[in-house]
């Protein structure tokens, strides 16, 4: 038989996670709310919101999870490095359908270099301020289990946005909405 003091605290419970559900109020991340301020790009007149608790992934760890040299420009990262953040400024110029254009061709890098990848959800939408953005998702295989990832191509008015988010592919249902939220509210002040 349930208690009905139980069912009280759970409905309270749920009430307040419903009050927090946007980057503006922030978001709970299972038991924890996360907050989020907006950030300027360096060098840049690009705004984005970030989780307040990520910091900039140290140059050691960087090394070691991003060995190429073409690893992403800045890289924010969770604490514990699980769940990171990271985006490059490509100075280029596109026009409409291009986003789409440009994530075939990251598909298809992808796929050249692990055959067995599965690429989901491709899309292509506007973002709340009317750029042109396009995504998919993938599952990576590491030592240390399988990650979600999603890659994003943003055409701004002076320059493209690449985002690259991945997180353990248990957190997956914690941070889709989230990174969602972060690439549909990028603004750039001209």
């Amino acid at each position: 038989m349930e208690y009905f003091d139980e069912k009280i605290l759970e409905l309270d419970w749920e009430k307040e996670r419903q009050k927090h559900t946007t980057l503006q109020s922030g978001i709970y991340v299972g038991d924890d709310l996360v907050t989020f301020s907006r950030v300027q790009y360096p060098n840049s007149k690009i705004y984005l919101f970030l989780p307040d608790p990520f910091i900039k992934m140290p140059d050691e760890v960087k090394n070691i999870k991003y060995p190429s040299k073409e690893a992403p420009e800045i890289i924010m990262t969770s604490l514990d490095s699980k769940v990171n953040i990271a985006f490059n400024l490509l100075p280029i110029l596109m026009k409409e359908g291009d986003t789409q254009a440009m994530s075939s061709q990251f598909q298809l890098s992808l796929k050249n270099m692990n055959p067995s990848l599965v690429i989901k959800n491709p899309t292509t939408e506007e973002t709340y301020n009317g750029n042109e953005v396009s995504w998919f998702d993938y599952k990576g295989y590491h030592l240390d289990g399988q990650s979600f990832n999603r890659i994003y191509i943003l055409k701004m008015k002076k320059t493209v946005l690449h985002g690259i988010f991945n997180c353990p592919l248990r957190e997956k249902d914690n941070w889709d909405n989230i990174i969602n939220q972060i690439f549909m509210q990028v603004e750039e002040e001209i």
